[in-house]
């Protein structure tokens, strides 16, 4: 039984969104609860990579890069695409470092991230090669104490490195070369870094603050008087009353097959309930917001959409395996993406590029010109490189098809056989002249993923020539196209075009209005962090 009235904020979700808001509340004066509906905390951020990507921030100015806030806004608006609500997007700009300076007064611990630039660097106006990407420290999962076990882990990313270490030490799709004694010594400390970190020193704050976190919370509706949010009502009917407000942080809609298509209008999408996205993200707060007047938002032509894989459980009654291909497949050499026409069309390395191309419909053949889309990729890349998060070497499951030539494993696949063998000639004589001149892959300088080249080398291209020759079939994931209207302090936008007195929403539940269109690695996480701070922030000060 929970005490019904004796909370300040009533916050649903334990992603970084709602953790946030909960240590900002407390901090600031409030008493707040965190509702989690799933049974372990952390949300979708515990599958991401913890970069928060925060302009002109205290650590790059004590590190000496220099950064204004002319840049930082002109970046923006490159992002954006003509889909920004200005307000938004300054406020963010201008709020996001005191945010940051914030959370680390509280206790987190943050640094720099060397080695990654702007996802457009040198090709956008404001872009910066380094000084806005930041993660925490590693943390101990000890750390936690009774709450250790309380946290989902992912169990196939490699969660014991910064993101920093992971470019310095070869690239993530080089992790079996890593230092296999600090991976041991770092596994035995369970030491936790990119999103898991993120989550664990949140939580470890709050755990030592009394915060109340509560797992298995199921919220049925939010209760209204006298056109003012004023709690929850459980799905057992018990209320829940808030004095100052709701925050829904229940992040997108990435395990929900039925909100994914309908919002994202792409065949094929990937159902992210296996290894790409909890199983709880199932657009529970669009639905909560939405009864009571909330706006739905899309951003149309919406870049953050990414290519996963599903790999087929070898026995019956196996769990499938899913994976974003974007992260180590597409960005490493000897691999290749192409249509059931045998065609590549876009730079795989940089899926910015690739989204638009997947939403192409042509009009002549009634189809989505790019979709359904194959991973194409050879012994080559399997002696260097990582497949679906296993050590390199490793056998590739048996359900993944594969054949001695390109021309059997298209037939396996439904690919138009000449074409293929025709495209693969031509990409191979690409990487003898190391460049591609279709699609320019791998001459952008943002990349996790890290083939180690000579300066002058394009480390992203290799052959596909080595039998045998592997396929499997990409879908679209990571969707968040839509997301609840909200203002400049994070309050849901009425139908009628005003703020829901009490209702705030923050993360992938807000539509991403502060940054549009574009795609740039840790916004999200840093829009959550701020406009959950500023959600607290206009409850106490109005």
């Amino acid at each position: 039984m929970i005490c019904s009235d004796a909370w300040d904020v009533v916050i649903l979700g334990s992603g970084i969104a709602g953790l946030a808001g909960a240590l900002a509340a407390h901090e600031l004066g409030l008493r707040p609860i965190v509702l989690e509906k799933a049974s372990t905390l952390g949300g979708g951020t515990v599958n991401s990579y913890g970069l928060i990507w925060v302009g002109q921030n205290h650590l790059a100015q004590s590190a000496g890069y220099s950064d204004t806030r002319d840049e930082v806004i002109a970046y923006l608006r490159f992002l954006g695409g003509g889909a920004l609500d200005d307000d938004r997007m300054a406020t963010f700009v201008d709020r996001s470092p005191e945010a940051l300076k914030f959370f680390e007064n509280c206790g987190v611990r943050f640094h720099l991230v060397r080695g990654v630039t702007d996802h457009y660097y040198g090709k956008s106006p404001g872009s910066h090669a380094v000084g806005r990407s930041v993660e925490v420290d590693l943390i101990s999962g000890f750390d936690l104490g009774d709450w250790r076990e309380r946290v989902s882990v992912p169990d196939d990313v490699p969660c014991f490195v910064t993101a920093e270490e992971q470019i310095t030490w070869g690239g993530i799709n080089s992790f079996s070369h890593w230092d296999q004694d600090l991976v041991r010594e770092r596994k035995r400390h369970d030491m936790r870094g990119k999103g898991l970190g993120l989550i664990c020193h949140f939580l470890k704050l709050l755990h030592a603050r009394g915060v109340a976190v509560l797992t298995d919370q199921h919220v049925e509706r939010i209760t209204v008087e006298h056109k003012r949010v004023t709690g929850v009502v459980m799905r057992s009917g018990e209320s829940i009353t808030s004095r100052k407000g709701v925050i829904l942080a229940t992040g997108g809609y990435g395990a929900n097959p039925e909100m994914s298509w309908q919002f994202e209008q792409l065949p094929g999408f990937a159902h992210e309930a296996s290894g790409l996205a909890p199983a709880s993200v199932t657009g529970d707060g669009l639905v909560l917001g939405a009864e009571i007047g909330g706006i739905l938002h899309k951003i149309e032509n919406s870049l953050r959409v990414m290519l996963s894989y599903t790999i087929l459980p070898e026995m019956p009654g196996g769990t499938a395996t899913c994976v974003y291909a974007g992260i180590v497949e597409l960005c490493s050499p000897h691999t290749m993406v192409v249509n059931k026409y045998g065609m590549r069309f876009a730079d795989e390395t940089f899926f910015q590029g690739i989204v638009p191309q997947l939403r192409l419909f042509d009009p002549v053949r009634h189809e989505y010109a790019n979709l359904p889309t194959y991973l194409i990729f050879d012994a080559q890349y399997l002696k260097k490189y990582s497949f679906a998060n296993q050590p390199i070497g490793s056998d590739v499951p048996k359900t993944v098809s594969r054949a001695g030539n390109l021309p059997e494993l298209a037939a396996k696949l439904g690919i138009d056989r000449d074409q293929l063998e025709k495209t693969a000639r031509r990409f191979n004589d690409f990487v003898e002249a190391g460049a591609d001149l279709d699609f320019h892959r791998g001459e952008n300088h943002w990349k996790l993923a890290s083939a180690k080249a000579a300066p002058s080398a394009n480390g992203s291209l290799g052959t596909i020539e080595e039998p045998p020759f592997y396929g499997i079939q990409l879908h679209p994931a990571g969707g968040s196209s839509v997301g609840l209207l909200t203002d400049v302090r994070g309050q849901v936008i009425h139908q009628r075009r005003h703020p829901i007195a009490g209702l705030y929403a923050s993360g992938n539940v807000a539509a991403a209005t502060e940054h549009g269109v574009g795609y740039q690695a840790g916004l999200s996480l840093a829009s959550s962090m701020t406009f959950s701070y500023l959600a607290v922030r206009h409850m106490i000060e109005g």
